[in-house]
C-alpha cells in the first residue's frame, strides 16, 4: 500500500517515533485504519519534497486544513509561484485574516516554532516561507490616504516585522491606510516619524516579540495619536491577535474621521 520497502518503515518507526495505536506484546506490529491513513499521508508528504521528519510529525499530528499541508509541500520544493498562489486564492477568497491564521501561522510554528522538530535543518524554509508571505501580502493594494494615517513600527531589537506585514495588509483590506516604519526603530527615530506626518498619525502600532521596555509608551504617548501595542513581548495590556488589533484601529480611525 505504501510503495516502500518493509526496512524503510522500519527505519520510520526507530527515527521518527511513529505511534501505533495497537501494539500488542510480540514481535510484528499491529496498524489500525488510522494508522494506515496517517502512513499514506505520511509517504505522499515525502512525494511532495517534505523531509521525512516533517512528514511525520505532520502526519501524525495532523495541521489544520490541507492548505497548510499544500503550502509546505510548495515551500519544500521551492516552488514560491505556487506557495504564492495557494496564499493569494486563500486572500482573495476568505481575507487577509483568515490566510494569515490557518495557512501562514500554520506553516511558520511548523517549521520554526517551539514543537519544530527539525528546525535547525529549515532555517532556509522559514525564510522562503516568510519572503512568500511578505510577497503576498504586499499586494493587497494600499488605499489613498485621505486624513491621518496608521503608522506600524517594530521597537528596538525586533527585526520580526512579519506580523505588521499582515496588520497592514488587514488595514488595506478595510479601506485603512498604513506606514510599515519597518524593524527595530529606536523611540527617537519612532519620535521624528511622528512628527513628519502631516497630520499627526492616528494610530501607532508598535511590535515587539521578546520583552520590551514599558516606558517606551509615556515617551510615544501624544493627545493626537493612539498607541496600539501588540505581540508578547509587552508586560502591559497589549492586542493578542490580528482581528483584534485591527479591529481596535479601525475603531478608533473611525471615531477620528467622525470627530468635528
Amino acid at each position: 500500500m505504501l510503495d516502500v520497502p518493509a526496512s524503510t518503515l522500519r527505519g520510520w518507526h526507530r527515527r521518527y517515533r511513529i505511534p501505533i495505536g495497537d501494539t500488542p506484546a510480540g514481535r510484528h506490529r499491529r496498524y489500525t485504519g488510522a494508522d494506515v491513513t496517517a502512513l499514506l499521508r505520511m509517504k505522499h508528504l515525502i512525494d511532495q519534497g517534505v523531509s521525512a521528519q516533517s512528514a511525520a510529525h505532520a502526519a501524525f499530528r495532523p495541521m489544520p486544513g490541507a492548505g497548510v499541508e499544500d503550502l509546505l509541500a510548495a515551500v519544500s520544493r521551492l516552488d514560491t509561484d505556487t506557495a504564492g498562489a495557494l496564499l493569494a486564492a486563500d486572500i482573495a477568497a476568505h481575507g487577509v485574516g483568515h490566510a494569515w491564521h490557518t495557512l501562514c501561522c500554520p506553516a511558520l510554528n511548523f517549521l520554526g516554532g517551539p514543537e519544530a522538530d527539525d528546525i535547525d535543518r529549515c532555517v532556509d524554509l522559514v525564510h522562503v516561507l516568510s519572503d512568500t508571505i511578505t510577497t503576498a501580502l504586499r499586494r493587497v493594494p494600499m488605499p489613498p490616504v485621505r486624513g491621518p494615517l496608521v503608522l506600524l513600527a517594530c521597537v528596538e531589537g525586533e527585526h520580526h516585522t512579519l506580523p505588521l506585514e499582515a496588520v497592514r495588509a488587514a488595514l488595506a483590506a478595510e479601506r485603512v491606510p498604513a506606514r510599515l516604519l519597518g524593524a527595530s526603530l529606536p523611540n527617537s527615530a519612532l519620535v521624528d516619524a511622528m512628527a513628519r506626518t502631516t497630520p499627526p498619525p492616528a494610530v501607532l502600532v508598535l511590535w515587539a516579540h521578546r520583552p520590551s521596555d514599558p516606558d517606551i509608551v509615556s515617551t510615544l504617548t501624544t493627545p493626537d495619536t493612539r498607541l496600539v501595542l501588540t505581540g508578547p513581548g509587552w508586560p502591559t495590556p497589549h492586542t493578542r491577535s490580528l482581528p483584534e488589533t485591527v479591529t481596535l484601529i479601525t475603531r478608533h480611525t473611525a471615531a477620528s474621521s467622525a470627530s468635528p
